[in-house]
């Protein structure tokens, strides 16, 4: 999938046809057990909400196996001839290719997902589908930039300020908001996803306090004031502001583009010994009321149109994200045929300055 599959159009396109079917998957009583690999903290607590209670009031019970995609992929590695250590997972667009290839994911049955059927073209692949997607930028304490005089980030180079030394925070490679962030070096200093070895020396510039590796750390970081600033996304905006945490969050530009869209994609996992629990997980997971009561509590965008209309009719969101057609159209979307992934961990690894 490249940035120029993804537009507003495509976002929305088609996924209209899913109004009509909300009416929620029935779980068989005893609907057994599952285990889902995704994320911590608030987006593990609103899918347990959305989705785990609907399985445990039929009988079942699911369990959630919390780590980074990357991390998630190394257990289905170390388990390779035994059995799935779960049977749903969440990951992104830099691992996807990987994991097909090694046989890690199946193929969706989509028969057995009829939400999916209904979703665009670019939504739904052979072995995934993309459930949601984050709104990357750079969040700020806008109290403390205040008291210091700092205006609001336009560019992630602007992070390089001795005012906020040693309170600026860096996605680390295995994170999610990775990949955006160093496009967006990249971009600045002229290049693109294609080089990003060339936003190398802006971040040692920038000299981040640490680079953090789990949201769920961050979020504690920037509520006790330790960190001020972070390329994040927005839905951490949202949730923290219930906390009273001052945060606000800007868009900066990818050449033409402004701000940064990061898909979710949901995988069943091959060798699941609970293969139609995992697709009716899956199926709810696409039903336009669970999406957009997932996208109110967690601050992303819904794949389903009717759902992310309401979004826009949800005070705490419309105030953090960019929803109008005009900046959905403009979002930017990290190529990952253009990535060469080998190099830029290698340089990651060498390059960057730490400590």
């Amino acid at each position: 999938m490249s940035a120029s599959t993804l537009s507003r159009r495509t976002l929305l396109a088609g996924a209209s046809a899913l109004a009509g079917m909300a009416s929620l998957p029935a779980f068989a009583q005893g609907a057994g057990a599952i285990k889902v690999a995704t994320w911590g903290g608030s987006w593990r607590d609103s899918l347990d909400k959305t989705i785990g209670e609907k399985i445990r009031a039929a009988g079942g019970t699911v369990d959630y196996v919390v780590d980074t995609p990357q991390g998630n992929l190394a257990k289905l590695v170390a388990a390779r001839g035994q059995s799935a250590p779960f049977d749903n997972m969440e990951s992104g667009l830099e691992l996807v290719q990987l994991m097909a290839a090694d046989r890690f994911i199946q193929d969706l049955d989509y028969d057995k997902i009829p939400n999916g059927k209904a979703l665009p073209a670019y939504a739904r692949a052979k072995n995934y589908v993309m459930s949601v997607a984050s709104m990357d930028g750079i969040v700020f304490n806008h109290d403390k930039f205040k008291e210091l005089g700092v205006e609001p980030p336009q560019r992630y180079s602007d992070l390089d300020n001795a005012k906020l030394a040693g309170h600026v925070a860096f996605p680390d490679i295995n994170h999610t908001q990775h990949w955006n962030a160093v496009a967006g070096l990249a971009y600045e200093a002229g290049a693109s996803e294609a080089e990003l070895a060339k936003g190398i020396p802006q971040l040692n510039k920038i000299k981040p306090a640490y680079y953090y590796s789990a949201s769920t750390d961050l979020s504690t970081k920037m509520a006790s004031g330790e960190i001020w600033a972070a390329p994040w996304h927005a839905g951490f905006v949202v949730r923290l502001r219930r906390n009273n945490v001052p945060l606000s969050i800007t868009y900066p530009k990818f050449g033409g583009k402004r701000g940064a869209l990061w898909p979710v994609l949901h995988h069943i996992v091959r060798g699941t010994q609970n293969e139609a629990l995992a697709a009716k997980f899956l199926n709810t997971y696409l039903d336009p009321e669970v999406q957009l009561a997932h996208a109110r509590g967690t601050g992303v965008l819904p794949t389903n149109r009717s759902a992310l209309k309401k979004l826009g009719d949800d005070a705490e969101n419309k105030s953090v994200l960019l929803l109008k057609d005009e900046e959905l159209d403009n979002l930017f979307v990290v190529d990952f045929t253009k990535v060469k992934l080998p190099e830029w961990r290698t340089a990651w690894n060498k390059d960057v300055q730490r400590g």
